[in-house]
């Protein structure tokens, strides 16, 4: 009976991974091509407002969200009252955090010395309030496992926000051509959604549900508060201190070295909350499955982490032009802390699902101490000195937060690192490819683009070869209909 009930959950977990490349597949090509024409088109500085636009979002957005989703998710018995408390809370909550950001917006501009945000963050309190209020339909889809709605609902996103980007460029107004993107990605996201999951509630908020809720809800609260604070605080300090345009160096190394951790969280890592709490009574089972989650995270992520940052000059000249050269002395910095922030996707899950949420606040507050710590030590230094500090900090709490996970599920570090074997061999021969193909475009004197595909070339070709279990699985996983039945 537990082996059937394991089955149909790998199954669910299965099937929802394939809905989710599917769509990432479609959302990332305009994503990327999207990138490449705005990088190319647009300035440094552009891209440093960029990421104070998204944190500042991000921050109030939190007030929002107050962790109810998350409790929506845990709870093992969910009835009306849960569900219609939720929803009031979070429609006040919504209302308070855009009417927030419009009063803190010139505060905001002062405080990072950059006049545009005033505007610009009072332009996006509505498009805030729209996908803030998306959020309890949006973890309604999550429990019932049906991704596929959050994936439709994150491809129009990506689409709204190159079209926005686009419009503004040809109406002749560039430096508020991601300002309109960054506002069409959250409506229509917010409005996709709503249309997938068009809940509303029939009764009253209960304050017994309130009480209920309020417990776990807080705790992830505080812990994706932190987290927020501390995921962003780095650009916050660097933008302040060092200005926008090393700010748009900065951001572009990391949002590189990110793509593939974040891709594979919207892929499979998101997946692992609702998941792994059908396990959470089972410590055995549920290690073995975050061990096994862990395998293929570290054979996906850690040799194109090896592979971007030893071609980093090519990957970045070849992409978004010559202008941005200068990020690839940060990217290959910053690669060796992010390979391991890339493995740490799904120990938040086993947190919610131990019912240690609290495990996060730890995790993110001495995240942010540290980053504040290594920014403001070292920014005398330069954006190379941050960048050491940086990749430092993410290492040390990488190996922390798996250390708190492992208490949790009776799994020791060595058995994580066991785990992560396959994916260290398999990065240090991509390496090796990576490095032919580096010499061999030296020979042949190609640049741009041509360079940038035959060192891809060779890299995916060392993947395949080597990695060719890896690979097999990974595509009978994504296409194979028995693996669902």
């Amino acid at each position: 009976m537990a082996e059937a009930a394991d089955e149909f959950l790998w199954a669910a977990f299965v099937r929802n991974v394939r809905v989710n490349v599917l769509a990432e597949v479609f959302s990332q090509g305009i994503r990327i091509g999207g990138f490449i024409f705005l990088a190319r088109t647009l300035q440094p500085a552009d891209f440093g407002i960029l990421r104070i636009l998204i944190t500042s979002t991000l921050l109030v957005g939190m007030v929002a969200n107050a962790g109810i989703p998350d409790a929506i998710i845990q709870r093992k018995e969910l009835d009306s009252d849960h569900e219609s408390t939720a929803w009031w809370l979070n429609l006040v909550l919504s209302a308070g955090a855009a009417t927030l950001l419009c009063a803190i917006a010139g505060l905001i501009a002062s405080a990072m010395a950059m006049p545009m945000l005033t505007t610009s963050l009072t332009l996006l309190a509505i498009p805030v309030l729209i996908d803030a209020t998306s959020s309890i339909a949006n973890a309604r889809l999550r429990r019932q496992l049906r991704f596929s709605a959050l994936a439709t609902a994150d491809f129009s996103a990506e689409l709204a926000f190159l079209c926005g980007a686009l419009l503004m460029i040809w109406l002749g107004l560039p430096r508020w051509s991601l300002v309109a993107a960054l506002g069409a990605r959250l409506t229509f996201h917010g409005l996709v959604v709503w249309c997938c999951e068009p809940f509303l509630p029939r009764r009253l908020p209960r304050l017994s549900a309130a009480r209920e809720l309020f417990r776990f809800s807080v705790s992830v609260w505080g812990g994706r508060v932190l987290g927020v604070v501390s995921g962003n605080a780095d650009y916050l300090l660097v933008g302040r201190l060092l200005g926008s345009q090393t700010l748009g160096y900065y951001v572009i190394a990391w949002d590189l070295l990110r793509f593939v951790p974040d891709r594979l969280y919207y892929v499979a890592g998101r997946v692992t909350l609702p998941t792994f709490c059908r396990l959470q009574h089972d410590n055995r089972a549920l290690a073995r499955a975050y061990r096994e989650f862990t395998g293929y995270l570290a054979k996906l992520i850690l040799p194109m982490m090896t592979c971007t940052a030893i071609a980093a000059p090519y990957v970045l000249a070849g992409l978004y032009g010559n202008q941005w050269i200068r990020a690839a002395a940060p990217l290959r910095i910053l690669a060796v802390g992010l390979s391991l922030a890339g493995l740490r996707l799904a120990i938040g899950s086993i947190y919610y699902t131990k019912d240690h949420p609290s495990f996060d606040i730890y995790l993110h507050g001495a995240r942010l101490v540290l980053v504040v710590l290594a920014v403001t030590s070292t920014v005398r230094f330069g954006l190379i000195g941050v960048c050491i500090a940086m990749s430092a900090v993410e290492a040390l709490v990488s190996i922390g937060g798996q250390l708190l996970a492992g208490r949790l599920i009776e799994m020791s570090l060595l058995d994580w690192l066991r785990a992560c074997g396959g994916g260290m061999k398999l990065a240090l021969v991509c390496g090796l490819g990576a490095i032919a193909g580096v010499l061999l475009v030296g020979v042949l004197q190609v640049q741009g683009l041509m360079a940038l595909a035959l060192i891809v070339l060779i890299c995916l070709l060392t993947f395949v070869w080597f990695g060719m279990n890896t690979a097999r699985d990974l595509i009978q996983g994504a296409i194979t209909p028995e693996a669902v039945n």
